[in-house]
């Protein structure tokens, strides 16, 4: 499914082999790395997995919730998506940021595919516990805009949701989402002006979470 969505909303045309080798305009640490691992090296398979493990925990938190039982497992699913989807990759973005991208879709995946089975586990309120300065009010406000979040994610068409979880969820800049989906930033604030409408639609114009939204929204 992962993959498939990529191949959907591409990062840039088919790319072969050869196309690690020219050069790039976004400078990347990880990318001489990422393009050893493209042609099935092991050492550098594991090594960029490692790289980017701590980045893609945090992104498959923010999307399930900290105390979600399948955190681990879809981490595991977002790493073997990322080495498929390495030979496609053309370095419009980071290789962390493509990275990040995957374990959205995969995190994304994995509660869609929850609230089929009708067995979505959300633990949003158990997570906000650990937050320092806030008070028992705040601390469940919190944890219900965060739950609202993420059922809006679960009901957006991909695109949208995409956009919404890099830019609100992330805190990607509206280029920073655009270079990661492959996308102009216009088009990323189109995606993101239906998202918002939908959340409208969705909650009555709940003041909280359209502040959420509406922060970094540019």
């Amino acid at each position: 499914m992962v993959l498939r969505l990529l191949e959907t909303h591409p990062v840039g045309p088919e790319a072969d082999s050869a196309s690690w080798n020219e050069p790039r305009s976004v400078a990347d640490p990880l990318r001489t790395l990422a393009a050893r691992a493209a042609r099935g090296e092991a050492a550098a398979e594991q090594t960029l997995l490692v790289a980017v493990g701590p980045p893609v925990l945090r992104v498959v938190r923010r999307i399930l919730g900290t105390r979600h039982p399948e955190v681990q497992d879809v981490c595991q699913e977002a790493s073997v998506a990322l080495l498929s989807a390495l030979p496609r990759f053309e370095g419009q973005c980071t290789v962390l940021h493509f990275a990040c991208r995957v374990a959205v879709l995969t995190a994304m995946n994995a509660r869609r595919r929850a609230s089929h089975r009708g067995s979505h586990a959300s633990l949003d309120l158990a997570e906000e516990a650990a937050d320092d300065g806030l008070s028992p009010v705040q601390i469940a406000e919190a944890a219900r805009r965060r739950a609202m979040l993420r059922q809006l994610l679960d009901e957006l068409p991909w695109s949208q949701a995409e956009a919404l979880s890099l830019h609100v969820v992330l805190g990607y800049t509206v280029e920073e989402t655009a270079s990661a989906v492959g996308a102009t930033p216009n088009t990323v604030r189109s995606r993101l002006r239906r998202a918002l409408a939908a959340l409208r639609r969705r909650i009555n114009a709940d003041s909280n979470l359209l502040e959420l939204i509406g922060a970094r929204h540019d």
